[in-house]
């Protein structure tokens, strides 16, 4: 009797323990599917036991994950410091693009000046007459001249030129031609330093056009690593599901 009263007892502690158990794996795996739509506790508690290198598995890409974004980090911030030199230079070459400029109008300026300058002399009815002495005329030519060579207007080549009398120069000649050579040379110099001062602000536009081509592209790129930087540090979470609310 005492022996099947004990076997009673413990036969009764056993399925208590066993529904203890069942209960509780019941409600740990409830609330593990309701709180996350990934697997059950369960499920990865079986992985982990099935798979002893699941840990160093995971251990494996983080480090790798964590080499990725050293890599990263290094060509966000080299390409960031390019992409500033590259607006320095831009800035820099856009500055000189501008100074060519300026100096393309002022000679053009000088130029038209100059131009005018020998029309109204073209169109002078008259012009002031000095006596016929070859020698007066001579010390003409030679004031004009060296004035004009000290203003800039000539070069000292071209200033000896007029006083050798070479190159259409005659110390003979009535001072209104005198006046009217001088002032075609002075024009046409003024004509050749706006041509290379033309070239000049085109060599000059197309390297700020180059710079600033550069500084876009660095700037894009500079942009995209930062982009896949912040991504590779915080990926993007999956977009939770909708769920339905029914109608009230």
């Amino acid at each position: 009797m005492d022996f099947s009263q004990g076997m009673g007892q413990a036969l009764a502690i056993w399925l208590a323990l066993l529904a203890a158990v069942l209960i509780t794996f019941a409600i740990l795996t409830f609330l593990s599917r309701r709180g996350s739509g990934g697997p059950s506790w369960w499920a990865r508690l079986r992985k982990a036991v099935r798979d002893p290198e699941a840990a160093k598995e995971r251990q494996a890409r983080a480090e790798r994950s964590a080499a990725a974004i050293a890599e990263l980090e290094r060509y966000t911030e080299e390409v960031a410091v390019a992409a500033g030199r590259a607006t320095v230079m831009a800035e820099r070459r856009r500055g000189e693009w501008e100074a060519a400029q300026r100096t393309q109008e002022a000679a053009w300026r000088a130029f038209e000046e100059t131009e005018a300058g020998v029309r109204r002399l073209r169109q002078a009815n008259a012009f002031p007459l000095v006596e016929d002495d070859p020698a007066i005329r001579r010390r003409h030519l030679v004031r004009i001249v060296n004035q004009a060579h000290q203003r800039g207007e000539i070069s000292a080549v071209q200033l000896a030129d007029a006083l050798m009398g070479r190159h259409g120069w005659d110390p003979a000649a009535h001072p209104f031609e005198q006046e009217l050579t001088l002032r075609r040379m002075i024009r046409d110099r003024k004509f050749h330093a706006y041509q290379e001062a033309s070239e000049v602000e085109r060599l000059a536009a197309k390297a700020a056009d180059l710079a600033m081509a550069a500084k876009r592209s660095l700037d894009d790129e500079a942009f995209d690593a930062q982009l896949r930087l912040r991504k590779a540090i915080r990926p993007e979470a999956p977009a939770p599901s909708l769920r339905t609310v029914p109608a009230r």
